[in-house]
């Protein structure tokens, strides 16, 4: 066995042997796919479009059948603390529910981000807002019982919980009329 490879030789080339290279074909090309592809294009680009005028004017039409109308804050606050009475609920659910109709009341009353504000920094902006240093003070009282009920979990006495439905209706009663 031979290790080496072998190399198979060609005869030498001759000028016989040798032809031209062949020309490129000539395809006729017509244009009608080209046309056709354009077209097709064009008609999904026109069709979009339709499509999304009349989206758009179907939601333009739509027609309002009622007034809406937006009942004045002291009035919101009202119904709510209204509705709270009823309600049957653990007092810790209480006093986060009547804290928050008096925040929201005082966010749209006052346009303050009240919801968002803690209580020392809300009832800041309410001194801002409102000059009755009595008014805050009571208020101040407010919020600090709910916190503690809410946050340290304080069960109040009935007593207190009637004080803060009368502090709410209060404070909600006393601003109303410059609103």
């Amino acid at each position: 066995m031979s290790f080496f490879p072998q190399f198979h030789l060609q005869s030498p080339l001759t000028l016989q042997n040798l032809r031209d290279i062949k020309p490129p074909i000539d395809i006729p090309v017509s244009p009608l796919p080209f046309i056709l592809i354009g077209l097709t294009i064009l008609l999904a680009v026109f069709g979009a479009i339709w499509v999304y005028l009349q989206k758009r004017r179907q939601h333009d039409e739509i027609p309002i059948t009622e007034e809406i109308v937006v009942n004045p804050p002291h009035e919101i606050a009202f119904e709510q603390l209204n509705n709270l009475k009823d309600a049957q609920c653990d007092m810790e659910t209480y006093h986060i529910r009547i804290s928050y109709i008096l925040r929201e009341y005082i966010a749209l009353r006052y346009r303050i981000p009240a919801l968002a504000l803690t209580s020392t920094h809300l009832l800041q902006q309410l001194t801002l807002k409102q000059s009755g240093e009595s008014d805050i003070k009571r208020i101040q009282q407010f919020f600090a019982s709910c916190d503690t009920v809410k946050f340290a979990s304080r069960e109040p006495e009935p007593s207190e919980i009637e004080a803060r439905m009368e502090d709410a209706l209060w404070f909600v009663e006393e601003t109303k009329s410059s609103s």
